[in-house]
């Protein structure tokens, strides 16, 4: 298979990654957040996780929402409190819904596989923000998502816009090569990555050297804990432990053997394997 039949492939995919529930996605994004304003607590709603960050996949990506209570009486309670505010306010309205409160946000799950998650938040005067911190149960540190949001961008528009079609892409690599839960690749970890492999990339923009790229720097990138620029906690793969840590030597092989899968792809129904699509995807299942 030429790199052209390859590249036009991850291209038709990549559009059926916009199209896929786009609309239904945003209806309920629209109805939750009518909701939530309607609630004399709420002040404002933004987006947040990969939503914010042009990196959503549709069945791989959450769908955060950050709702920002300051000038309310949820800013004065613990975050579980809020957090269980706004479970009810959800489920009053949404009551053939399942919506869910754990330790940072409300989730909320729509017949058709959507879920999408409330995380109520306070915004400091001076930038950030502070969400629920489950381990001391108040609010967090100031968080600033949108250094990590910039970040992205910047290395984004830098590279032609072609980085975020190539997360997109590796994401759904990794959700259907790497089976066991516990080994799985976190949206915001494979983000952080890529800003690392394309900082100073100057080589082709397609989708098959993309991807090589990013595997290939992360094989090595992987073996030591990134800082997260957020403030949300010390590291964005903490999950993985210290440097050269054995999770980290198994998360460092997936990158490798998945780069090779990308390299070895020689047919239609190797791409279809590479990516769970299709009669690959039920033979997997």
């Amino acid at each position: 298979m030429t790199s052209n039949q390859f590249n036009s492939y991850c291209e038709n995919l990549l559009a059926e990654f916009s199209r896929r529930n786009t609309a239904a996605v945003t209806r309920h994004i629209n109805g939750l957040c009518q909701i939530l304003r309607q609630e004399d607590e709420v002040v404002q709603t933004m987006f947040g996780g990969s939503v914010q960050r042009g990196t959503y996949v549709n069945g791989l990506s959450d769908v955060d929402v950050l709702l920002i209570v300051n000038e309310s009486s949820l800013a004065s309670r613990p975050p579980a409190e809020a957090i269980e505010h706004v479970r009810q306010s959800i489920a009053r309205r949404l009551n053939h819904n399942q919506v869910r409160a754990g330790n940072l946000a409300v989730t909320v799950d729509y017949a058709d596989g959507t879920e999408i998650q409330v995380l109520p938040a306070v915004r400091r005067a001076n930038g950030g923000v502070r969400i629920a911190d489950p381990v001391s149960g108040g609010w967090s540190n100031v968080t600033r998502p949108e250094n990590f949001a910039r970040k992205l961008v910047e290395v984004n528009q830098a590279r032609s816009g072609r980085v975020t079609p190539t997360i997109k892409l590796a994401k759904a690599i990794a959700d259907c090569f790497i089976r066991q839960p516990a080994h799985k690749i976190k949206g915001y970890h494979m983000e952080s990555l890529a800003i690392e492999a394309f900082r100073n990339y100057q080589g082709a923009l397609d989708n098959r050297s993309m991807l090589n790229r990013l595997f290939r720097n992360s094989v090595t990138a992987v073996m030591r804990p990134i800082a997260d620029s957020t403030g949300q906690s010390r590291c964005v793969d903490e999950h993985l432990g210290a440097a050269d840590s054995r999770p980290r030597r198994a998360a460092s092989t997936h990158f490798g053997q998945m780069r090779g899968r990308i390299n070895s792809c020689r047919t239609k129904q190797e791409l279809d394997e590479l990516f769970c699509r299709g009669n690959a995807s039920r033979r997997r299942r």
